[in-house]
């Protein structure tokens, strides 16, 4: 049979537990929320901030390049190659020559600068290694023929004014890839000389290294990892090397964005502002960035990625508090229901007792409890029992 006791102090920790957990599982929820949302805000930040660096690398390329365009010894140049003067051509080459070699040095963001000829052939390439610091005018006999490069074919097709953006790719140099490899971007315009007449085309080779190495330095210093990927999905930094460059104009591994993340990678690469999204384990921002400030060509996506373990940390501390709390709070409920319960059921039982020993004929002894409840009342009433048991066997 279960006890009173037993079933009051079941009750009452209930009572007291319930709205504990209850309020717990409220502050956890609200504490998770909270802490997912600064994380997902911070990530924004870090990624607005990593987006302007990138994009301010490239700011002046366009400027330089209508610089280079727009200069006498260009349009001298130019009209010198229309009408075939061999001695002008070699004198303002010098000149131009030194004009590039003069930017590539001071820019720092350019591993060639080069003008092609209407009919494919460079005119004059000046080369420049950050690395080491060197730069050179490259003789005669080594310029390329580029009249089937991509970019050259771009480039002759525009108007005056425009200007071309490639995709961020692994330079090659006469079909085959650079060694040691060499990531770039290249910007490129027409040159125009005697009215509308192509006369070159100008090709600033910027080396993409210049925005890769502040996406790898950014992964180092937090656990947010970011990388960038190109409009196909494909890695041009990320913070594991073996999955970059995946295309088949590059190394050709395939990896890419859409293989960690398949059911992600379409709208990440359709997104035109800042966005945020989560993954399983991750929490994932992405904006794209953009090779102009008038966001008109695309460099590509910047993905910062931040582990949940790392966003929520702090709900560790808070879960080890909120079980703390249950447990304290189970303890006091647990001791205050055994003495509320106690205090209850004291008077039940000693009348439980007088009660034995009134149906066993012992009524001498008198039923004295002080409850000041409805218990007192029904001891008031086995005493006035006791009386009259008592008085009838006197009798």
């Amino acid at each position: 049979m279960r006890s009173i006791k037993g079933r009051i102090e079941r009750a009452l920790l209930t009572a007291a537990l319930i709205p504990v957990l209850l309020v717990s599982v409220f502050a956890y929820l609200t504490t998770q929320d909270t802490l997912t949302q600064s994380g997902i805000q911070n990530t924004q930040t870090q990624a607005r901030l990593l987006s302007s660096g990138i994009e301010n690398t490239l700011k002046y390329v366009p400027g330089d390049l209508f610089y280079l365009r727009d200069a006498n010894s260009m349009f001298e140049y130019g009209r010198a190659l229309v009408i075939n003067d061999e001695n002008t051509k070699e004198t303002l080459g010098r000149y131009i020559a030194r004009d590039f070699l003069s930017i590539i040095k001071n820019r720092h963001i350019y591993n060639q600068i080069r003008l092609i000829g209407a009919d494919g052939r460079e005119l004059i390439r000046v080369e420049h290694n950050e690395k080491n610091g060197s730069s050179r005018v490259v003789p005669l006999e080594l310029l390329h023929d580029k009249a089937t490069s991509p970019h050259f074919q771009a480039a002759k097709s525009l108007t005056f004014g425009e200007y071309y953006v490639s995709p961020t790719d692994l330079n090659r140099e006469e079909g085959k890839l650079a060694q040691p490899h060499q990531p770039t971007i290249r910007f490129a315009t027409p040159i125009f000389a005697v009215g509308e007449r192509l006369v070159a085309v100008l090709i600033m080779n910027v080396d993409a290294n210049a925005f890769i190495d502040l996406i790898k330095q950014s992964n180092q210093h937090d656990a947010t990892q970011f990388s960038l990927i190109n409009k196909e999905g494909f890695y041009i930094s990320h913070s594991d090397q073996s999955k970059e460059w995946g295309s088949v104009h590059d190394l050709s591994h395939g990896h890419s964005f859409s293989e960690d993340y398949p059911e992600l990678a379409y709208s990440i690469t359709q997104v035109t502002s800042l966005s945020s999204t989560e993954s399983e384990q991750s929490l994932i921002t992405s904006l794209p960035v953009y090779a102009d400030t008038e966001q008109q060509h695309i460099l590509g996506y910047l993905i910062a990625e931040t582990p949940k373990k790392v966003a929520l940390k702090l709900l560790n501390t808070f879960t080890i508090g909120f079980v703390a709390f249950i447990l304290f709070a189970a303890v006091i409920g647990f001791v205050f229901a055994r003495l509320l319960s106690t205090s209850m059921t004291a008077p039940l039982r000693q009348l439980t007792l007088a009660a034995d020993k009134l149906s066993k004929g012992e009524v001498d002894t008198p039923i004295e409890i002080k409850s000041r409840d409805e218990i007192q009342f029904l001891a008031e009433a086995f005493e006035r029992l006791r009386e009259s048991v008592k008085l009838l066997m006197r009798m």
